[in-house]
Formats: C-alpha cells, sequence, structure tokens
C-alpha cells in the first residue's frame, strides 16, 4: 500500500502544480534599480517620479509670480464670457511646469492648461465646451533669489493627447 500511496501522493502533486504553472511562460525582466532615482527624468523613466529639483521657497515664489501675471489674463477671458465670446476657463485651470537647468541657471516653463468654452446665452454656468484645450506659457529664469520672465506669456492649442499643438494667440 506505501508504494500506491507515494506513487497517488506524486501524481496529485503533478496535476497541483501544472494547474498553478501558466499554459504559457512569459519571460519578466526585474530591474534592480526599479525604485532607484537614478536615470533619465520623463515619461519614460521607470520608478517613482523625481522630487521636484528646486527649493520650495523659489517654487512658492514662482507660483505667486505666475498668479500675479495671469491675473490680466484671467480678466480678459471673463471679458470673454460675458461677451459672448468664446473664452478659456483659467479659473479652473491645471498648473503644470518643467524645470530644467540651462546655463547653471534654473529655467521653468509653465503652463495653465484649460478647455475652452462657448458661453451660454443666459450668462448662466460656463457655457458649453467647444472640445479644445489650450494652454497659457509662462517662460521664467531663476536670477539669483527673483524669478525673471524669459519671454512674454503665449497662448498654446493642446491635441487630445495633451500636447501643445501650435501657438493660438
Amino acid at each position: 500500500m506505501a508504494p500506491k500511496a507515494c506513487t497517488t501522493l506524486a501524481v496529485a502533486g503533478l496535476i497541483v502544480a501544472a494547474l498553478l504553472v501558466p499554459n504559457r511562460a512569459g519571460a519578466i525582466e526585474v530591474k534592480k534599480d526599479l525604485y532607484n532615482n537614478s536615470g533619465p527624468a520623463g515619461p519614460s523613466a521607470s520608478g517613482p517620479a523625481k522630487e521636484n529639483p528646486i527649493p520650495k521657497a523659489a517654487a512658492q515664489q514662482l507660483s505667486d509670480t505666475i498668479a500675479n501675471e495671469s491675473d490680466s489674463y484671467l480678466s480678459d477671458e471673463s471679458e470673454k464670457k460675458t461677451s459672448g465670446k468664446p473664452y478659456v476657463d483659467l479659473e479652473h485651470a491645471a498648473f503644470k511646469y518643467l524645470p530644467t537647468m540651462k546655463g547653471g541657471r534654473w529655467t521653468v516653463i509653465a503652463k495653465l492648461q484649460a478647455p475652452e468654452y462657448t458661453p451660454s446665452k443666459s450668462g448662466v454656468g460656463k457655457g458649453k465646451p467647444t472640445g479644445k484645450q489650450k494652454s497659457l506659457v509662462f517662460n521664467y529664469r531663476l536670477d539669483g533669489s527673483k524669478w525673471t520672465e524669459v519671454e512674454p506669456p503665449k497662448w498654446e492649442d493642446v491635441d487630445a493627447g495633451g500636447a501643445a499643438a501650435a501657438a493660438a494667440k
């Protein structure tokens, strides 16, 4: 009985092992530095996102600078809305920025991206979306402890994938 029990147990083990192994084994490459912050940055980099390289005080100063400069654009878009023209909803814009080191100084391209709307005839609510996205693009450089405008802000159309298409206004 003992040899038959061992054979039965071995067959049962093979059946369980066969069920646990996938039908088609594919190679999986495991990188040791998956969560290492070295290497390229950007959408193609693996692992967690890099920390913000700009000091918190300078980043806050940049945010305040852009908020102050965007006030006139916010007023312009609000005026377009009240006059019945298509407008960009900068009040609910997504803020994105890309810092780069150029010539030993931080340069930042910051964007306020928002959808465009055609206002309602009654003037209530946002209106009807046009399906277009636009970005207001700012370009700054950190000179010492002060952010300096590299070029005036400009509007860009944004394609469906989120990338800037071309200058708009």
